[in-house]
């Protein structure tokens, strides 16, 4: 089970650090089987902001984006389909290591020159930053990310992967990980709010649940909601459940998997 220390902070304070959490945990019967740094390999590659969006002069497939860089304002060529005046998107600049989609090996990005135009850095997919397999188009960050700043220090994480035994189900959940934290730290345990506001005509009168055998499932609880629109997760959603190990897929399934992840099985 992979547990993101980012996602794990919001529900107890942690002080100690990356290596000694994970011997104390291990220690109280927790494994940590591994830990993997996510953004420790992204020298050179920062926040930027997509400020023009240019024809290419010898191509049609491929435009010329011009990217802010809180300072610098490089010119790129890039073919991605989801490109956006206005969107913040991860930029790395000559010297960056990448993920090559095309060879699955970590090349360092040269400045060239494509289809006779110079191109000084690249807006980069998830693939090509080894965050997934997605590669149809160029990641694009929440509104709220830093222009100029590192990618690391907006979207690094540290991820635990743990081994969790058979007798410890309570900790099959971040908030279970979490419980166990506190517990050996003497911190406070911060559990997420899940109430929320019911409002509209009853739902006895537009659902019916049966139960076809009270020995195997004594009760079951249900809600309706209606008027969904079915989409793409933000962008910290899909991030945290990729650092999790889960494939975004949209938001009605991402909230599952996110609600899975978060609590304790006996809770869902």
């Amino acid at each position: 089970m992979k547990v993101p220390l980012k996602w794990l902070r919001e529900y107890v304070d942690i002080t100690l650090t990356q290596a000694e959490l994970a011997e104390r945990l291990t220690m109280a019967g927790s494994e940590v089987k591994g830990v993997q740094v996510i953004g420790g390999n992204w020298d050179n590659i920062v926040v930027g902001q997509i400020t023009a969006i240019d024809p290419h002069p010898n191509a049609d497939r491929l435009r010329l984006a011009t990217v802010d860089l809180g300072g610098e304002q490089p010119q790129v060529v890039c073919g991605a389909p989801n490109l956006n005046v206005g969107d913040k998107i991860a930029f790395a600049k000559a010297g960056a290591r990448l993920m090559n989609p095309y060879t699955g090996k970590v090349e360092e990005l040269k400045t060239a020159k494509i289809r006779g135009v110079a191109s000084s850095g690249m807006v980069c997919s998830e693939k090509e930053l080894g965050l997934s397999e997605a590669h149809e188009g160029i990641l694009v960050l929440r509104p709220e990310a830093e222009v100029g700043k590192p990618l690391a220090s907006q979207m690094g994480d540290t991820v635990f992967d743990f081994e969790i035994t058979a007798n410890r189900q309570d900790c099959l959940s971040v908030v279970g990980i979490a419980r166990e934290v506190a517990a050996l730290t003497g911190r406070e345990l911060h559990i997420p709010e899940i109430s929320y506001e019911e409002a509209g005509e009853p739902v006895e009168d537009r659902v019916t649940i049966e139960i076809a055998d009270p020995d195997l499932c004594p009760r079951y609880c249900a809600t309706l909601i209606t008027d969904i629109k079915i989409a793409k997760s933000p962008a910290w959603l899909q991030a945290r459940l990729t650092a999790a190990g889960q494939r975004p897929i949209n938001n009605i399934v991402d909230l599952r998997n996110y609600n899975m992840l978060e609590h304790t099985p006996e809770k869902h």
